[in-house]
């Protein structure tokens, strides 16, 4: 019944879109309506992308980049039914995808959490923290390693770069339905073009709506998006561009993994303590009462001023992100007891807003040095971001019966305590890219932060004012590169980057501890194939996280900042058409971290327990032209086990591997449908392995999904 709904829907908002392209038609006197077949992409769409910006604040030549990045484009996300951020960095190289909450997952690679920036601006939100559906979005890049250059303190992890989309400069329209395994319903446009006659008033509207349930019982998530975006030319050589974005979120009792069995009620251990239930995927252990809800609104605004060759852009935005939950769950440390399947719930409320506020000017362009020409960037950041929230603390409310779990009463609308945080952090920064001579780059640049975080108790806490618990004045970034053309389409290059982490853990004199510091050293082959339709790269990479603080043996309950981590691996990434018909994107990363200096029980240890060994991804798509229309893909996604939260032997992730398909029929160049299946063997295997009382998540198993995509 939905599903006809969503179809009978889609088809009204086609006729729809079909009778709005008038204004479009006046722009361009000699395109007829039939020649109106265009999609809502940027021109470099392909799955070998020439150029990313990631790495810098305009967008350089991929094979000239001296780090390791990969794009994920429009094209790629609507082929393999992309909706999230968490699905589209899923399918990059090295990149693992932590569930966490049911709603916002965290993302990792090289050992550490990914930081976000969005079209440049750098963020202190990192993974983890509400973010809009990719309906929103032109494109993803991601790069792996330190950013410090234009982000200042963050995770040595990476960054992923969300790309939004502008005004169109020809009209397009475009409408996708989708409708699967679980009540798993979807729909989504996305209309733009010039308003005026001229083209210098150009325009989009993209908004999605989303509802699904979930292989795991009770679970249900409700979210609506809607985007609006406007791009003006004041002058031939000065835009300036505005966007809202807004997003609504609902979800029941969201997935947040089974717990395990632990202690027995008395305290006793059992045969059975710390290991996984090995209940059906589809059990659920929390109440139906559960329910968490998250409404992002940002505004963004862009001003970009030609100067001859050079670009002055100044950018900015502000995001508001009101958020409640109530919960009940299986308090933290226990598990469930293996004879009577009881455990010890807690409940708890929260509600509040986290807030961010950024700028971003820079100017980029080339000069002349020694006779050859060079490019320098320079500018400035600063950003902001605040939370502020009342918490009813988590509260004991007895034992309950885990097959009985709605009886589990909701927290009482009181709350017991308040918090505020504002966290601020500015910086200069420049990066040249020098030509001493032809097929060689050198870029070098570096950036001073400053950084402070405060925080303070509100009601109905006991008030205090503003308490630093981190400052940092002047902190200098550096990074340098050196790219040396091989041929024309292969590079060999180097890298040193790093970043920085403010600590708040004192010294015995009441100092507070350095910042940690991030520093990687990176060396790689990159190489553009095909006349560009093919990009491949290998790299290898050494890094650390210094000063990290460990226990001051000589003065009990202060540190020293003596702890240090390890990071060694190497990747192959593919990606691009081989051959005609062919899309392919396929990599393989190997990571190793370690405590170099830790503990005695954590020195030579393995660092992140959530980082694979080895891990594969391999996706390809075939639509040959023989065909007439028929396509058809397979994945194939893989990783070797990890311990997680559990304990070695007993409860850990094993290695799996995960084989996905989908065939299709391209109706004509506007219209195409596919079924997808994901989990194709109906693999059982964990995706995340967490603590006894919760985290321990099952893969989905096999489901189906049926898309309706068109353009008009």
């Amino acid at each position: 019944m939905k599903l006809s709904i969503w179809l009978g829907a889609g088809a009204a908002l086609g006729s729809a879109l079909v009778a709005m392209p008038a204004f479009a038609e006046e722009a361009d006197d000699e395109r007829s309506h039939s020649d109106i077949v265009v999609t809502a992409v940027r021109e470099d769409d392909s799955y070998a992308p020439e150029a990313a910006a990631v790495a810098g604040k305009s967008p350089a030549p991929w094979i000239e980049t001296p780090q390791s990045i990969s794009v994920v484009t429009r094209q790629q996300i609507e082929d393999r039914n992309l909706f999230t951020i968490g699905e589209a960095v899923q399918t990059v190289a090295g990149v693992t995808v932590m569930p966490f909450d049911g709603t916002n997952p965290d993302y990792r690679a090289r050992g550490f959490v990914l930081d976000y920036a969005y079209d440049g601006i750098p963020s202190t939100f990192s993974s983890g923290v509400p973010e809009f559906d990719l309906v929103i979005y032109e494109r993803l890049e991601v790069q792996r390693g330190p950013t410090g250059l234009f982000r200042g303190s963050g995770s040595p992890g990476g960054t992923i770069n969300l790309i939004r989309k502008r005004g169109l400069d020809k009209f397009a329209a475009s409408t996708a339905l989708s409708g699967g395994s679980w009540n798993n319903y979807r729909g989504e446009f996305d209309i733009g073009g010039p308003i005026d006659a001229a083209g210098r008033l150009r325009v989009r509207a993209v908004a999605a709506i989303h509802d699904r349930d979930f292989f795991q019982k009770k679970s249900h998530t409700r979210k609506i998006t809607s985007y609006a975006a406007a791009d003006y030319d004041l002058t031939p050589t000065t835009t300036i561009g505005a966007s809202i974005s807004y997003q609504d979120t609902e979800a029941d009792t969201p997935m947040n993994g089974q717990p395990a069995y632990g202690l027995r009620a008395n305290g006793q251990r059992h045969p059975l303590t710390d290991s996984f239930l090995n209940f059906p995927r589809s059990f659920q252990h929390l109440p139906n009462t559960n329910l968490f809800t998250e409404t992002t609104t940002e505004y963004a605004g862009e001003v970009k001023q030609e100067i001859g060759r050079w670009s002055l852009v100044v950018r900015g935005l502000h995001r508001d992100i009101p958020r409640a939950w109530h919960d009940a769950f299986i308090r933290p440390g226990t598990g469930v007891d293996p004879v009577t399947l009881t455990a010890e719930y807690v409940n708890r409320r929260s509600d509040g807003e986290n807030g961010k506020t950024a700028v971003d000017a820079y100017a980029t362009g080339p000069f002349t040095l020694m006779g050859r020409e060079h490019d320098l960037t320079i500018g400035y950041s600063w950003d902001k971001r605040t939370t502020s929230f009342l918490a009813r603390t988590q509260t004991s409310v007895g034992r309950y019966s885990i097959l009985n779990a709605d009886a589990i009463p909701i927290a009482p609308l009181i709350y017991t305590s308040g918090s505020e945080t504002d966290l601020r952090q500015s910086g200069f920064h420049a990066q040249v890219r020098l030509h001493p001579f032809d097929g060689f780059t050198i870029v070098a640049g570096g950036r001073f932060s400053d950084y402070t975080n405060k925080t303070r108790a509100i009601p109905p806490s006991t008030p205090t004012r503003f308490t630093v618990s981190g400052r940092e004045r002047g902190q200098f970034t550096p990074s340098v590169g050196a790219v040396l053309h091989l041929t024309d389409n292969v590079t060999l290059y180097g890298s040193y980057s790093d970043i920085f982490n403010p600590q708040t853990a004192l010294r015995a004199d009441g100092s507070v501890l350095d910042p940690r510091v991030g520093q990687q050293y990176e060396a790689g082959l990159k190489g553009r194939f095909l006349d560009g339709q093919l990009n491949a790269s290998a790299a290898a990479f050494s890094s650390k996280d210094t000063n990290r603080a460990l226990a001051d043996t000589a003065n009990p309950g202060f540190f020293v900042q003596a702890g240090e981590v390890s990071i060694k691996g190497f990747e192959f990434e593919v990606t691009g058409r081989p051959i005609a018909g062919l899309d392919l994107v396929a990599s393989y990363t190997n990571v190793k971290t370690e405590y170099a200096v830790g503990t005695a029980a954590q020195t030579g240890a393995i660092f992140d327990i959530f980082t694979p060994r080895h891990q594969y991804k391999f996706y390809a798509r075939y639509e040959p032209a023989a065909l007439g229309g028929a396509f058809a893909s397979a994945s194939l996604n893989g990783q070797s086990g990890v311990v997680g939260g559990g304990v070695a032997g007993v409860r850990e992730q094993a290695a799996f591997a995960i084989v996905g398909a989908q065939i299709g029929w391209r109706f004509n160049d506007n219209l195409r449908a596919f079924v997808s299946v994901n989990n194709l063997l109906d693999k059982v295997y964990y995706q995340r392995v967490g603590s006894p009382n919760t985290y321990n998540f099952y893969g989905e198993p096999r489901n189906f999904l049926l898309t309706l995509r068109a353009a008009y």
